[in-house]
């Protein structure tokens, strides 16, 4: 039962539908925020920003991002990527929901209090419980992908949602 979410479309509110996928991230990464030198961005250039408490997986999303030139920022605890979006403009934002120091749907919450309503918030997770599902809607989350993650299909919501690369 739990798969059954995977590619439905849920309404979120009466105004912003909630998506349904196949696709986690933050510690103290926030310093090496993007592998692509500032120099070489366009000023204001926004970042996708990444939190998943997984290195490795947090990192590969990065590359994964940056190959399709897309700017990217990491952090490995929520409360960092809180702070970050704060302090710096984001093009949007994928977050894991088990992180150690907060619970990913807070940050996903926080996170839209920051961008407001048109900046995607991508939720991702192992954990497809309807209880997770469920609460998906009240946090402000865009699009939830169940892991693994299905790379194409992100690299094309990028694009529905016509978030800028560094093109």
């Amino acid at each position: 039962m739990p798969n059954a979410a995977r590619g439905l479309a849920v309404a979120a509110t009466a105004s912003r539908p909630l998506y349904f996928g196949s696709c986690g991230f933050a510690e103290e990464v926030v310093p090496q925020v993007s592998r692509t030198p500032d120099a070489d961005v366009p000023v204001g250039s926004a970042k996708i920003l990444i939190v998943d408490d997984n290195q490795p997986t947090a990192h590969a999303l990065a590359k994964v991002l940056e190959s399709a030139n897309y700017l990217t920022a990491v952090t490995l605890r929520g409360n960092d990527a809180i702070e970050y979006a704060r302090a710096n403009p984001c093009a949007a934002a994928v977050v894991d929901i088990h992180l150690p120091d907060i619970n990913g749907l807070v940050v996903s919450q926080k996170l839209r209090e920051t961008f407001g309503p048109d900046t995607p918030i991508i939720v991702l997770s192992g954990d497809t419980s309807m209880e997770v599902i469920n609460a998906l809607p009240h946090v402000g989350a865009t699009y939830f992908f169940s892991k693994p993650l299905n790379v194409p299909e992100l690299l094309e919501r990028l694009k529905t949602w016509k978030v800028k690369s560094k093109k």
